[in-house]
């Protein structure tokens, strides 16, 4: 309840100065007969007897009365209701939860789009890493392999190290092995290579030199396997492929007529190169991430695990069609899968036909699509009932620039 409000109060809210109250207003009244006088006297009942204030314009009165109530309310209270309290935290509650969706749903596409990107650039990659070695097969430093005597079978495996059989092989500027379908690995695969090979998978070889600065004959490392080949007319041998330093002894372009010397000065060497690409079925031991590597003929003219290098992870399948020069003027005529021993030399151009896929899965995606590797006829590739990865395929042709142009007219 209300306390009774002083005279000064009421006679403020009337607009009357205190000093016009009369003394009967000083006697003790309730809050409502104070308002109630105050009214009547604010509208003309001056001093009315206390059984008249209520006849006074009763209605106005009232007005006043339930005004003075509504303003003391106001000016009392204060804070939020329990009802109001949990409404606002209930909403609170939608829009957090809201923005939780929305940040969620965003990291889960940013990441397929990075898997994506990831995809992309590795598929790409392998075919520029593969393309640009394959630019420089059959490259030796001037040396026309042409009217080179083939290797036998035995002298052609890119696993000997032996350096007449990596001399005899040196007409193969490539080299390939076929796997059949997507289910089997290439069909007798050189020895040396690991046997988690993937299947589905050809295996390609390319032999080149090195393209980076030549070496002098006096700088070269034994056991090192080099090529020398001859720019000086006078010298009988057109080349000497050896990892024997003192084995080199064709002499250079400026050689004397006659009697050559016996001291040089020789002609630089370069590093013979053998690459051999495949598809392993795991990056590291054990991971199950297909990649694309690489075996090299090392330094020391070893060929082992331990010369293999990872290239591409995420590379599934890697299918090979090889362009035929039938006419010898270095142009393609048809395209074989699997080419015989006589057929290499004649190997002007290359069809790469690569699967790439996501290293991890995605959640609630299955890979129901066929993928074409290539061959004729055509090989294809159809993920397992249950496949949570994403694929794309790729297909480039290369031309080999050394052998081909080496014909061309």
């Amino acid at each position: 309840m209300l306390n009774a409000p002083t005279p000064h109060l009421l006679t403020d809210m009337a607009g009357i100065p205190p000093q016009m109250m009369k003394p009967a207003m000083s006697v003790s009244l309730s809050p409502i007969l104070w308002v109630k006088q105050l009214a009547a006297i604010r509208l003309g009942c001056i001093q009315p007897p206390p059984s008249r204030w209520l006849s006074c314009k009763r209605g106005r009165a009232t007005s006043l009365l339930r005004e003075f109530h509504v303003n003391a309310k106001r000016q009392t209270q204060s804070g939020l209701s329990l009802i109001e309290l949990m409404i606002s935290i209930t909403l609170g509650l939608i829009i957090l939860s809201a923005l939780t969706t929305l940040f969620v749903n965003q990291s889960k596409a940013r990441a397929e789009l990075d898997k994506s990107n990831r995809m992309i650039d590795n598929g790409r990659y392998a075919l520029e890493t593969l393309a640009e070695d394959l630019k420089l097969a059959g490259f030796y430093a001037g040396l026309d392999t042409t009217s080179l005597a083939l290797p036998t079978a035995a002298q052609a495996n890119p696993c000997s190290t032996t350096m007449s059989d990596i001399k005899a092989a040196l007409p193969l500027h490539i080299q390939g092995y076929n796997a059949v379908n997507a289910t089997v690995a290439a069909t007798a695969p050189p020895a040396c290579l690991p046997a988690t090979l993937k299947a589905g998978s050809d295996i390609l070889v390319v032999r080149r030199v090195d393209t980076s600065a030549a070496v002098a004959q006096a700088a070269a490392v034994n056991g090192t396997p080099y090529l020398q080949t001859n720019v000086c007319q006078y010298d009988a041998l057109t080349h000497i492929l050896d990892n024997t330093p003192a084995s080199f002894t064709l002499h250079q372009m400026n050689c004397p007529f006659g009697i050559l010397p016996a001291t040089g000065p020789y002609t630089s060497l370069r590093r013979m190169m053998v690459h051999i690409y495949f598809i392993d079925s795991n990056n590291q031991a054990g991971d199950g991430i297909p990649t694309l590597k690489r075996m090299e003929l090392s330094a020391t003219s070893t060929m082992d695990n331990s010369t293999i290098v990872p290239l591409v992870e995420g590379i599934e399948f890697m299918q090979i069609d090889y362009g035929q020069d039938t006419n010898n003027d270095g142009a393609v005529e048809n395209y074989i899968t699997v080419p015989a021993l006589a057929d290499w030399p004649n190997i002007m151009s290359v069809k790469l036909n690569i699967v790439a896929r996501n290293i991890d899965s995605t959640a609630g995606y299955t890979d129901t699509k066929t993928y074409a590797l290539g061959g004729s006829p055509a090989i294809t590739f159809t993920p397992a009932a249950g496949d949570h990865y994403k694929r794309h395929a790729y297909t480039q042709v290369v031309r080999l620039v050394n052998p081909s142009g080496r014909r061309a007219p």
